[in-house]
């Protein structure tokens, strides 16, 4: 936006001031955006609304009234009410009334959108709480005229669905795709075309088909306008929420473009734009979306149209329609001529499901092999998790085309962004993840590069070249024959006399009291026992029923596998055993004959494969992405921890324990990190399904979410997995696997024995007992928690008035709550809260800025202001090896800058320096907290000396890319909350080794000084600043760099900090810029 028009969405969503109160936070959104489209309407119409008028009067016939009026507005909507918004005001009391009669005038494309936001309801509302009067009032104050482009317009608008869907609205939050990954979607599906798209004439189309808010189609656009702002492009949606489907098509309308080319419905059922191709295609789809409800037309489609319909290669299972867009976008591509020429580009996120979910032969595979087979999948990109404000799972980008580069056909890139993230300063929702401008450029530029690279050649280890037919495999089944032995037992004759078989015979009794002498009897070979059993009917004068179905089922009923025993056989070939059948996945280049006799014959010589079962499957395991993330040694789980897969069968209701001991008790997810006992835990449920045992010392749990059970837990039942720990107590390991990403679906224990397991950390017993400490605070926090905001209904008022005030009182108590807690979520208020006063103060600064030129400002200083707390930690430990010397005095010759104190933390590390602070030596490790500082310092060094005046758009962007390197460089460097630096006011003699100190200390940023006295092993200077170096380490002291006096101008007690140095002379210098001199002794 121009600097004119960039406080509009903030003026515009002052609104919700008005109602607060009256609406929910979640219901801002119906109200803001429907009124924003009818005062940027009404301001567009306000020149040609006479015209329209007197084109009314003269015209009859519904057809040609829509057509004249449209003409004579000027626009493809019009009004013909004499009512404007303007005139609504003239009548406080009437105001429903003349505003609707005001909307009652729109031709039908408008009346249509203000009816998806339900807005005649919305004015009821309004008007009954005597807020609509006002809230016209602060819209009409509002100029939307032409002076507000149609770029302007988007902007306002796509940043009003953003506060819209952050403020918890559903219509706007489940079909909206934050910007930031939004920009990535568009860099990778149009980045590639920048040749075609820089022409004079590019002519485009972009298809959503779940477009929801149409915040990907906005974004599509405004990438290709940033190539080439003559580029005529068209924006396509189609979306089945009807708020959603509102607000898309009042984008389109606000901001110039067709509206009429949003279609509503669902696009399963109903392809809003048959007939029709496109260039480009994206969507951010629903995940795990059911499509049941279109499950005829869907089939129908399938089976009567096969490929010439959209749904040919397959359907997925019911509860899952990813891949059902997925084949609706395929069937929207343009045909590649033979010259090269069309074609289109796909960018798709889906999470992990689509990707391998369904084995060899099912829908899901069948459609990725289509689709790999075809050759139009080209990348894969695997997205950081916690993106989404409705859904924390990890998602997975795709991106397909129908014409790949010549160096990449037969291949698929697999891309891994998953650290490419920065916490957000705070949650919305489940998103606490974003990815930064400059993250989503090196993304883009990294998959650029191995586009265009050589087919051989991937550039980076976060990129992987796969060839498309590794992710097709044979799914082979390898059978082993049956073999039994055979005996006759008490419970096989109970079973024998039970059967269908013998049941039907003239007379069972007599059959089963014929069999019974042979109880406890055993055979080798089948037909023995067959004989035997014949023998003994016979000698009883019991006929034995003819027939291979009669004997096959004794037969089976007297064998015992054994593998010993006999093989059974089928007419010529063998009888395959069930339970040794095995079904292994191979690649598409590999022999399942050469399989069967390298791998399998060595111990199991009679197997073979059953080849009528023999299927073709297609799949992208996430393991394929997988790349060390640290430098170490790893292993796979398998090697360090014992997955128990003993189970036990709990008796069903009305069955009594086998031993008469009590019923085990049932750990369930929802214990998991609640009990300390089994003791707290529920009797196993009586369905008799079948649980795991754990007890104390082993993890349970499932990806994303294990414990470790405390020793003398006691013995529980589980259905979640347990792992016995190999190696060291399970502590490390478990934080490990809490590490891991969970991609939305239930790992086989296979998947999960293959994690990657740092083993050298995961075994050390220092790590262990660090990590117990973790522990013990979560636990420390979880236990406070508890207490806080308790159920309302459970403090036992009986009089409903005062379970009302009670809920009054929770309410405002949870809003303190919420603000109290805050600074835990987002690192620069953390650092206002509790870091040293010099970056403290800076912190808040910048939170409570507003103009992007005070803000950026405000960064910038409070990237130098760290710089600073760190310089003067550094000098202290530098002078206290080698004394001020003359060298770094001379640093400080001209005054301290923000290259001075970088320098500082360079030299600390150059002279091999063991510092008393232990953690100044982690500066250039967790986090590479010099290596951000010196990216601001350049970023402030190349703007300050940046010609011409910036504008405030570009300003905020400055801010949007610097910040997250301030708030990286805050995380990196957190342990400066734990750094107090306390003024010594008096050293206090108790006795020997043991002192009193009483003193002062600034908290924060807060700009009183504090009192504190705490104990001390040793003396300590008064008028000193001191700070901790370690948990048991002596106090450093910071003098001559860090000084507390009281101020000549102000009369207040200030801390100053080292600023120039000339001879013998320093002079500190405090926030409020006052200056102190001191002496200090000559240089050395």
């Amino acid at each position: 936006m121009s600097d004119g028009t960039e406080y509009l969405p903030k003026l515009v969503w002052s609104v919700a001031d008005l109602l607060r109160g009256d609406f929910k936070s979640s219901e801002y959104g119906r109200v803001i955006l429907p009124f924003t489209v009818l005062r940027r309407l009404d301001c567009l119409l306000a020149p040609s609304r006479q015209a329209v008028l007197d084109e009314a009067e003269r015209t009859d016939g519904e057809q040609e009234r829509e057509q004249r009026l449209t003409a004579a507005s000027g626009w493809p909507f019009y009004n013909s009410s004499r009512f404007s918004m303007e005139s609504v005001l003239s009548d406080p009391e009437n105001a429903d009334r003349l505003l609707l009669a005001h909307v009652d005038g729109y031709s039908r494309n408008v009346r249509e959108l203000l009816d998806g936001f339900e807005f005649e309801r919305t004015v009821t509302r309004l008007h009954q709480a005597r807020l609509l009067y006002r809230v016209v009032a602060q819209f009409v104050s509002i100029d939307l005229g032409q002076m507000v482009t149609a770029d302007h317009m988007e902007s306002l608008f796509e940043e009003l669905v953003r506060r819209s869907a952050e403020s918890g609205n559903e219509a706007s939050g489940e079909h909206y795709t934050p910007r930031d990954v939004a920009h990535l979607m568009a860099g990778f599906l149009i980045s590639a075309d920048s040749d075609l798209l820089t022409s004079p004439h590019a002519v485009r189309t972009i298809l959503d088909p779940a477009c929801g808010t149409a915040g990907l189609l906005t974004e599509a656009a405004s990438y290709i306008a940033s190539m080439n702002p003559q580029a005529d492009v068209t924006l396509y949606g189609q979306e089945i929420n009807r708020e959603s489907w509102a607000i898309s098509r009042a984008t389109m309308m606000t901001s110039g473009r067709r509206a009429s080319t949003i279609a509503f419905g669902n696009v399963f059922a109903e392809d809003g734009h048959q007939g029709t191709a496109f260039d480009y295609l994206l969507a951010n789809p629903p995940f795990g979306v059911d499509w049941k409800k279109s499950e005829y037309a869907v089939r129908s489609e399938h089976e009567q149209l096969g490929f010439a319909g959209r749904f040919g290669a397959g359907l997925p299972r019911i509860n899952d329609g990813s891949l059902l867009f997925l084949q609706h976008m395929l069937a929207k591509m343009k045909p590649l001529s033979a010259s090269g020429e069309g074609g289109s580009r796909i960018a798709v996120i889906f999470n992990g499901s689509p990707m391998h979910v369904g084995g060899a032969g099912s829908g899901e595979s069948d459609i990725r092999r289509w689709i790999v087979e075809n050759d139009w999948l080209e990348a894969v990109v695997a997205l950081p998790d916690q993106l989404f404000p409705n859904t924390a799972i990890s998602t997975y980008l795709w991106v397909l085309s129908n014409r790949k580069p010549v160096q990449r056909r037969g291949q698929v890139l697999l891309l891994n962004a998953q650290d490419q993230w920065q916490r957000m300063r705070r949650s919305i929702g489940s998103k606490r993840k974003y990815i930064t401008s400059d993250q989503i450029a090196e993304i883009t530029g990294l998959y650029l590069d191995t586009l265009s690279a050589d087919s051989a050649q991937q550039p980076d280890d976060r990129v992987r070249v796969v060839s498309t037919h590794e992710l097709i495999y044979q799914r082979v089944t390898i059978d082993q024959p049956l073999r039994l032995r055979y005996e006759l037992s008490e419970e096989v004759l109970t079973r024998l006399a039970e059967s269908r078989v013998i049941q039907k015979t003239h007379d069972p009794a007599a059959l089963v009291a014929a069999l019974r002498p042979l109880v406890g009897s055993k055979w080798t070979r089948g037909q023995e026992a067959v004989t035997a059993l014949r023998r003994a009917v016979a000698s009883a004068s019991v006929s034995w029923p003819r027939g291979k179905v009669f004997e096959a089922a004794v037969r089976k009923a007297v064998g015992v596998r054994d593998d010993d025993g006999e093989p059974q056989r089928i007419g010529e070939a063998y009888e395959p055993d069930p339970e040794l059948r095995k079904f292994v996945h191979l690649p598409l280049q590999v022999d399942p004959m050469d399989h069967l006799r390298r791998e399998v014959h060595p111990t199991a010589p009679d197997a073979w494969i059953d080849d009528s079962r023999t299927r073709m499957g297609c799949e992208i395991p996430p393991a394929l992405f997988y790349r060390p993330e640290l430098d170490g040694q790893f292993e796979l789980l398998r090697n360090l921890a014992r997955l128990e897969t003993t189970r036990i069968h709990p008796p069903q209701r009305g069955q009594e324990q086998e031993d008469g001991a009590d019923r085990p008790k049932h750990l369930r997810a929802q214990d998991l990190h609640e009990a300390d006992s089994a003791v707290e835990l529920p009797d196993a449920p009586e369905d008799g399904v079948a649980l795991t045992l754990c007890s104390g010392g082993m993890l349970v749990g499932r990806p994303g979410n294990w414990r470790l059970l405390p020793q003398g837990f006691g013995e529980a039942a589980t259905s979640l997995f347990v792992l016995q720990p190999l190696r060291g107590s399970g502590q490390a390991l478990c934080e490990w696997l809490n590490s891991r990403k969970d991609n939305g679906q239930y790992p086989s224990a296979r998947d999960l024995l293959d994690t990657h397991v740092p083993v050298d950390l995961v075994t050390d017993s220092e790590v262990e007992s660090l990590l117990e400490t973790v522990q013990e605070g979560r636990r420390a926090l979880r236990t406070t928690m508890s207490g806080i905001l308790p159920n309302v209904f459970g403090s036992g008022e009986r009089d409903v008035q005062g379970v009302r005030n009670e809920i009054r009182f929770a309410a405002h108590e949870a809003g303190l709550i919420g603000e109290l807690v805050r600074p835990l979520d987002d690192p620069i208020s953390r650092a206002e809260w509790s870091f040293p006063h010099h970056a403290a103060a800076l912190s808040r600064r910048y939170r409570v800025s507003t103009h992007p030129a005070e803000r950026k400002d405000g960064l910038l200083k409070l990237g130098e202001g760290l710089a600073r707390v760190l310089g003067v930690l550094a000098l202290t430990e530098l002078a206290a090896s080698n004394g001020f010397s003359r060298n770094l005095r001379k640093q400080f010759r001209t005054g301290a800058t923000f290259g001075t104190w970088l320098w500082i933390l360079d030299r600390l590390e150059a002279e091999g320096i063991e510092p008393r602070i232990q953690q100044l030596a982690t500066v250039r490790d967790r986090g590479n907290a010099r290596a951000l500082l010196g990216h601001i310092k350049d970023f402030r060094n190349t703007s300050h000396h940046a010609h011409g005046v910036r504008a405030s758009h570009q300003l905020a962007e400055d801010v949007e890319r610097l910040e997250p390197h301030i708030v990286r460089a805050i995380s990196a460097v957190s342990w400066l909350s734990g750094t107090h630096w306390d003024w010594v006011e008096r050293c206090e003699y108790l006795d020997e080794g043991s002192y009193r100190i009483v003193g002062l200390r600034l908290r924060g940023s807060h700009p009183s000084w504090e009192p504190f006295e705490r104990s001390s092993t040793q003396p300590l200077k008064p008028d000193r600043i001191y700070v901790d170096s370690a948990p048991y380490g002596a106090p450093v002291d910071l003098w001559p760099f860090a000084v507390v006096s009281l101020c000549e101008e102000c009369r207040t007690r200030e801390l100053f900090l080292l600023n120039e140095a000339r001879d013998d002379q320093l002079t500190l210098r405090s926030l409020e810029e006052h200056s102190l001199e001191i002496t200090y002794g000559p240089p050395e």
